[in-house]
């Protein structure tokens, strides 16, 4: 984005673009607290709208107190560190970890499920960008020709013209998995909710989660083009009955800030020699299976169904079922 919208930036302005276009990530240190900090912390306040305000707004005044005169420089400052870090929530955006756009507002998630956390076939894109430009300009000097135009700036900015392609690519094979989903029943009942997540690698395969009145499935679809086909068997994950322990359970300070973020919740309850158990799940997880801070909730009751303890925990081994 430096190379090929504000090739001339300042030095001090381009760190000013890298800072602002990591910054955002500076959240997730809230994991060394335990899970509910980063329940609430990750992707909530750096990761909104209001954020990027407050960098472009600090970006202002730190250049008008250097130099007060020099407007065009303070308002390019500005733009261009706003741009970095809307960039950076734009991309997580498409990721299928949500955040809370509109905080401190709303607590309201959004998410587009496009795209992985770390996607190789996007950095190849964007490597590229930025070397095969270097190339052709070391070609260019061993020969005597020399540009006049911007280092890199034609090359980024096909970069970014094949990266917005790449995800609408993807947008196009996501859309096409929901809609067959939607499409099909499973087991004779009709989908309630369904959800299509990408593969860590192929943009072709997708980790989905179909919900329904008395289960909830997990797929892995193909999708190439307008068709959709089974890369996977289905594995169907029974909903508890309802009861009294589980209405508890869900009612237990743990499991109200975990649901506020899970996308497909599943209790496990099991009963125990001083009580019962529940363990809430995010399905998600275990769909895409997720390497990194993957949570749940964990309650204990009594005979009476009286919570005992909630706490949320990180998943170290494949939770129950």
């Amino acid at each position: 984005m430096q190379r090929g919208f504000f090739s001339k930036a300042s030095w001090r302005t381009i760190v000013a673009i890298l800072c602002a276009g990591l910054i955002a990530d500076i959240d997730s240190l809230s994991a060394n607290f335990g899970p509910l900090a980063y329940l609430r912390s990750n992707r909530t306040a750096t990761h909104s709208i209001t954020f990027v305000l407050v960098l472009a707004l600090a970006a202002f005044l730190f250049s008008l107190r250097r130099n007060p005169r020099a407007s065009d420089s303070i308002g390019f400052s500005c733009v261009a560190i706003a741009a970095a870090a809307a960039l950076h929530i734009l991309m997580d955006l498409l990721q299928p970890d949500p955040l809370a756009l509109f905080w401190p507002f709303s607590a309201r998630r959004f998410s587009l499920d496009i795209s992985p956390a770390i996607d190789p076939w996007l950095l190849v894109i964007l490597a590229a960008a930025i070397l095969l430009p270097e190339l052709f300009r070391l070609v260019s000097d061993e020969i005597g020709s020399h540009s006049k135009r911007p280092r890199g700036r034609n090359g980024a900015i096909a970069g970014l013209a094949f990266a917005i392609i790449y995800f609408a690519m993807r947008a196009q094979f996501h859309g096409n998995v929901t809609a067959s989903l939607e499409a099909r029943t499973v087991s004779g009942e009709i989908p309630r909710h369904v959800q299509a997540f990408p593969d860590s690698i192929s943009p072709f395969l997708w980790h989905s989660v179909v919900e329904t009145e008395s289960a909830l499935h997990l797929y892995t679809l193909r999708s190439m083009g307008g068709e959709v086909t089974y890369a996977t068997g289905v594995t169907t994950v029974r909903k508890p009955q309802p009861s009294p322990v589980l209405s508890a359970a869900q009612s237990s300070p743990a499991a109200i800030t975990f649901l506020k973020t899970a996308r497909f919740p599943k209790a496990t309850v099991e009963q125990e020699t001083d009580g019962f158990s529940v363990e809430i799940n995010d399905l998600k997880d275990r769909a895409m299976q997720t390497p990194g801070h993957a949570i749940l909730a964990d309650i204990h009751l009594d005979h009476t169904a009286k919570v005992i303890s909630s706490e949320l925990q990180w998943q170290k081994t494949p939770s129950r079922q």
